[in-house]
């Protein structure tokens, strides 16, 4: 009983190595397509990527030009006058809101009401 079970793992292994071996062969025939389509999509995203980094930069550049033109002696000097420079006027974000009333309710609720709620 054991050798039949054997040999049936054994004609198992050796069907599935097979459809392995298929397997692999498909893969390596569709590996050029796949690696066109692969390079067409990085091509196109770094021209994305590149118009990112050309906004970063114009934005780096205007707020290089914005900094004050005295240079940190340390590290934490540094980020504190980074963090500092962020920070913008309140007149910058706009106007005052506007005032609203508050209307007081104070009139007893009336029969109707109160069945409502049940």
């Amino acid at each position: 009983m054991l050798e039949e079970l054997q040999t049936l793992a054994l004609v198992g292994l050796l069907v599935s190595t097979y459809f392995l071996t298929v397997g692999c062969r498909k893969i390596s025939e569709g590996i050029p397509t796949e690696s066109e389509a692969i390079s067409s999509k990085v091509a196109s995203a770094t021209e994305v990527l590149d118009d990112i980094a050309n906004l970063l930069n114009e934005g780096l550049g205007a707020l290089s030009n914005s900094l004050p033109t005295q240079t940190a002696t340390s590290p934490v000097e540094m980020i504190l006058s980074g963090l500092i420079s962020r920070i913008s006027p309140p007149d910058i974000h706009g106007t005052q809101p506007e005032e609203w009333t508050i209307r007081q309710n104070d009139s007893p609720p009336t029969i109707d009401t109160e069945n409502e709620l049940d």
